[in-house]
């Protein structure tokens, strides 16, 4: 048998990479292998889990120079070994057997490439399983074993074949792949797509992070074009219908920008709208009868949120053909950041042998470690007072704080607080933040998580009563409730939209919801293992409500007593509220058909 050197290349990987690695591992059939893993310069801690892996794992360890994903896959081609190269992404997680059936197909000198199947996962948010099912569709429209194109992260290469062609373009971030597969194939090679090597990809979650990434791929996409010209209309993965969506939204926001201007100027107006209008009309039909044709297929609701972010999908291709336009205007050369940008990283400044499970050494069961869990956006001028009232009421309880984002001075005054800390670069929400929050108690072995806003709303004084059901294994996660018991509620819009929310809850739960959207609330041990993993990104508090109910955790209401803010302002604004009450409404209708996740039922 052939040997095999696996390439991944990681860049603020740390909340995957073990998972990827491991799974690598698992794949030995006796064949020689090599795991060659590029640290192409993380910003997350990635260095250091690395290094502690390299002392118990089979692994080389390469530094890449930090110019992007295709320069990092060339440094571990160069440094590879054996003839069959499989190249895998630091989020991609590999099934048993793929290695094999992947080295099986290039038995066939004439095969360059050969893909795996990317499965999805039942477990992701909304997003990632949308973008997921959506590429399961296009895979299911591939008649043969023949591709055009063979998707880097999920594939084996014949090492020849790479060298005869010169390796990956350095100069591109999406769309890397595309451009080898296109050379490979007018160099006469075969490439084939195996489906029954199976991987999952961790895609990103959450409708932000879905079209952050789609802008990437269409500012990609134009790259591709622009040295491929011939590839307009796209290849077997990305079929031309895909490929003429974003032209056909971009006509219609011509249409819409030309129908203002004309009734500004007292013109002719209703036509170019009402033309405008079907050209969407029409987009929205085909991605439907799409949705509903992937909702049949895989026997999963998800793809009927197909029209929605199909849509969204399009104007971000819209933005970065735009943004592409107007920079090769200027005479600015393309660069791989330009498209392809990391992920938000999510993981503790200082990583220690603690960040791995078997490391960790058992615990008595009581007392509980626990660790209370600070979301925080632009709350510089409250981080100071909520922190010092947590450690006055509860000195045995440590604090991290998420920093989501914040543009203000919390950075700088986490550094002084001396607390534990997370960080984002740009701003993912209260979700996304209760995940990494989560994933890190886990990690670390916290029994429990009690969630505070940083500004100042909840009373630290209350953390003991919360924490009561959970000392007494009656609840999985408790809630603090602002209108239940003898608290008088407050009238107006705001109360009645949340009563309304509260009854909707009530019966989708079959339970007594009364505090829709507080965020004080205390997470017992089976849920710190089932959030970390699939707590909602979305408007976390009432999606929370519905996970929680439809995977069996026992959810208990405390009343609490609320304050208004220490100082400044909200960070909602009327869009972010629109975003929240569609997402959801959506949430109402989905979460209930869903199975449940995997480690809910049961302890």
């Amino acid at each position: 048998m052939e040997g095999v050197s696996f390439v991944v290349p990681v860049h603020n990987g740390a909340a995957w990479v073990r998972e990827t690695l491991e799974a690598i591992l698992s794949q030995a059939d006796g064949r020689p292998m090599e795991v060659i893993v590029v640290d192409d310069r993380s910003r997350d801690g990635s260095s250091a889990i690395l290094r502690q892996l390299a002392g118990e794992w089979p692994l080389r360890i390469v530094a890449g120079e930090g110019r992007g994903a295709a320069a990092a896959i060339n440094t571990g081609v160069r440094a590879a070994r054996f003839p069959i190269i499989c190249q895998v992404d630091q989020d991609v997680v590999l099934r048993p057997g793929w290695m094999r059936m992947l080295a099986e197909e290039l038995d066939d000198p004439k095969v360059a490439a050969v893909q795996g199947y990317y499965a999805t996962d039942p477990g992701a948010t909304l997003c990632a399983r949308a973008m997921s099912l959506d590429l399961e569709q296009r895979y299911a429209a591939i008649d043969s074993d023949d591709t055009e194109h063979a998707c880097t992260g999920n594939s084996a290469y014949r090492a020849e074949a790479l060298r005869t062609v010169g390796l990956l373009d350095e100069t591109f971030g999406y769309g890397y792949d595309n451009d080898l597969s296109y050379r490979l194939r007018e160099a006469g090679y075969r490439l084939t797509f195996c489906r029954r090597a199976q991987s999952v990809h961790r895609w990103r979650e959450g409708l932000i992070g879905y079209l952050a990434q789609q802008y990437g791929f269409g500012y990609g996409r134009i790259d591709l074009v622009a040295k491929h010209p011939g590839r307009v209309t796209g290849d077997s993965v990305s079929p031309a219908g895909m490929m003429m969506h974003p032209l056909v939204m971009g006509i219609a926001i011509a249409g819409l920008a030309s129908a203002a201007l004309a009734a500004a100027a007292d013109g002719p107006w209703r036509p170019l709208a009402l033309g405008a209008a079907t050209l969407l009309a029409g987009l929205a039909i085909e991605r439907l009868a799409a949705g509903v044709r992937a909702a049949r297929r895989f026997r999963d609701v998800t793809p009927l949120v197909f029209p929605v972010l199909h849509l969204g999908r399009d104007l971000a291709w819209v933005a970065a053909i735009a943004v592409w336009s107007a920079r090769r205007l200027c005479g600015r050369t393309s660069m791989p950041c330009h498209s392809m940008r990391a992920r938000a990283t999510s993981t503790p400044r200082r990583v220690r042998q603690a960040d791995f499970p078997e490391a960790r050494r058992a615990r008595p069961v009581r007392p509980m470690r626990v660790l209370c869990l600070i979301p925080a956006h632009n709350e510089a001028p409250n981080m100071t007072a909520v922190i010092a009232e947590v450690r006055a009421c509860r000195p045995d309880v440590d604090i991290l704080v998420v920093d989501d984002g914040s543009t203000d001075d919390t950075r700088r005054l986490l550094d002084r607080l001396d607390v534990r800390w997370l960080r984002f670069p740009e701003r993912l929400g209260i979700g996304s933040a209760m995940r990494a929050g989560l994933r890190y108690a886990a990690r670390r072995g916290y029994d429990v998580v009690v969630r505070m806003d940083g500004d100042g709303q909840h009373r630290a004084d209350e953390i003991d009563r919360l924490l009561v059901p959970i000392d007494h294994g009656c609840a999985d996660v408790v809630l603090g409730s602002r209108y239940a018991g003898l608290i008088r509620e407050r009238t107006g819009v705001s109360r009645v939209t949340k009563r309304l929310l509260a009854a909707c809850l009530s019966v989708l739960t079959r339970g007594r919801v009364t505090d829709p959207t507080s965020g004080f609330c205390v997470v017992g041990p089976r849920a710190v293992r089932v959030l970390a993993e699939h707590h909602p990104t979305g408007y976390a508090e009432p999606e929370l409500r519905l996970f929680l109910s439809r995977n069996a955790l026992t959810v208990v209401e405390v009343p609490v007593r609320a304050r208004y803010r220490l100082a400044g302002s909200t960070s909602l604004t009327a869009g972010r509220v629109t975003a929240a009450v569609a997402r959801v409404v959506l949430a109402m209708i989905i979460v209930p058909l869903r199975g449940r996740v995997e480690g809910a039922a049961g302890d």
